[in-house]
């Protein structure tokens, strides 16, 4: 038979107050039979169940200085070793804090229309960079009619040249579209 004991005893050996311990024995449906528990399946159970305070680690001021014996909640007596950096509540809070308020200028500046959203700018260069391949691969099929009749290189060129800004502008014009960007010198 397990070693029974009241809650306000096992409450005592964890370091909280009689009705946290009540609130706990709820909360994590330790079983409790006429008033007592099993303090080491309690502890389990509780431990389990618990989330460590963020102050859990720090000492106990009230007590002239001294340590708590095991600190309440979760990490308990097997909980983070003192020799592990972890940072303070105070500066997780306020990189926390920072990081929202980062966020926030983020998508202020974005409703403001000075930032793109990613996906948009990725589908839309993926859109003009499959109409731009698919124009230069018909590219030859287009102009070969223009270009068969010309005598010089100079008059072929112009005629490519052409047909080149012309891909190029729809380019550009298509970014202006989607993106609502104006790309350097479009007539150039």
């Amino acid at each position: 038979m397990p070693n029974l004991t009241t809650i306000a005893e096992w409450a005592a050996t964890l370091g909280v107050s009689r009705q946290s311990a009540y609130d706990a024995v709820k909360r994590c449906e330790i079983p409790v039979a006429d008033g007592k528990l099993d303090p080491d399946y309690a502890t389990h159970l509780y431990r389990k169940n618990t989330r460590q305070r963020a102050n859990g680690n720090r000492p106990d001021t009230l007590a002239n200085g001294a340590q708590p014996s095991t600190p309440a909640g979760a990490g308990g007596a097997g909980g983070v070793e003192p020799s592990a950096k972890v940072p303070g509540y105070d500066t997780s809070r306020a990189r926390r804090e920072a990081a929202e308020a980062a966020t926030a200028e983020i998508k202020l500046a974005e409703l403001a229309g000075l930032y793109l959203v990613k996906r948009d700018v990725d589908s839309t260069v993926f859109e003009v960079a499959r109409a731009l391949r698919d124009g230069l691969m018909n590219c030859a099929r287009r102009i070969a009619a223009d270009v068969a009749p010309l005598t010089t290189a100079d008059e072929c060129e112009a005629v490519i040249e052409r047909e080149h800004r012309i891909l190029l502008e729809s380019m550009a014009h298509t970014f202006g579209e989607k993106l609502d960007v104006q790309l350097e010198d479009e007539g150039a």
